[in-house]
Parts: structure tokens; sequence; C-alpha cells
């Protein structure tokens, strides 16, 4: 099994699903934009951690690249020499208010056809779609307890 748990949502089944079925897929993990994983599939907890980090500073960075361009980036590809890193923007049907869409990336042997992962990866976003929103989360107006006190 790839997922992390054995008692898996919908969602993280249907993540697992995709890893097992597409050729060339060795992990997934389904992000929120500010870079946490809602799911994961194909790799350890620690290295879903650090995935999910990288691609949200990496879709940060690609989005950088357009500054005065409308629209947003769609998709990020990484290609190494061990196979590549797909990024693909996962929002829900329209903007919602106080939610954020998610990021769906996909790590993939130098052996994938990079033509059928796209192609699966566009299936899977648009089947799940309607369940890849997130609330967003905000800064407490109040300081922690621990937080030091400025003195005047």
């Amino acid at each position: 099994m790839s997922q992390h748990t054995t008692s898996l949502s919908a969602l993280g089944q249907m993540l697992a699903d995709f890893v097992d079925r597409v050729p060339g897929v060795a992990a997934s993990v389904l992000v929120t934009s500010d870079g946490l994983v809602n799911e994961y599939a194909g790799l350890s907890e620690t290295d879903a951690d650090t995935l999910a980090a990288g691609v949200s500073g990496l879709a940060s960075l690609s989005s950088g690249v357009f500054v005065d361009a409308p629209g947003q980036v769609q998709q990020t590809a990484i290609e190494h020499d061990s196979g590549t890193l797909f990024i693909m923007r996962a929002d829900g049907p329209k903007q919602v208010p106080n939610m954020v869409g998610a990021l769906l990336a996909v790590l993939t042997s130098s052996t994938a056809d990079v033509g059928v992962v796209g192609y699966e990866m566009h299936q899977w976003i648009d089947r799940m779609r309607e369940h890849l929103l997130n609330p967003v989360r905000s800064a407490s107006l109040n300081p922690a307890p621990s937080a030091p006190q400025l003195v005047q």
C-alpha cells in the first residue's frame, strides 16, 4: 500500500490509487497552498513534509516570475536525472471566500511518460476538484502566551 495509514480517507485512497495505477509515478503529495500536507502516497511522512515545503516554495517562486501577467501559473515541472517533479494547481471549482486551493505534486521515475502523467494529473484534479479546498488560516490577533512582550 502506498498510503501513510491503514484507514484511508476517500481523498487519500484516490491519491494512493493514482500512485499505484499510473506507470512511472513513484509518489504524490497533495499540499495546501501554504505548504502543509493534506494527503500523501508513496513516501514517508517526513519525506512528504519535506516535499510539501519545497512544492509550496517552488509554486510561489514560479508565480513570482509572472508578476505583471494576468492569470496564474497552472503547472511547474522540474526534470532531474532520476525523474521529474510535477506541480499542478488543484483549485476548487471557483473562488470561495475564506478558502484556498491545493497543489498536487507528483514524483516520477526517469522512464515515466510525462504526457501520460500530466494527463492523469489533470483527470485526477478534475474528479477531485470539489474536495480540494482548505480553510484559510489566519494569524492570531493575540500574541502567544510565551511570546516576549515589548517593554516601553
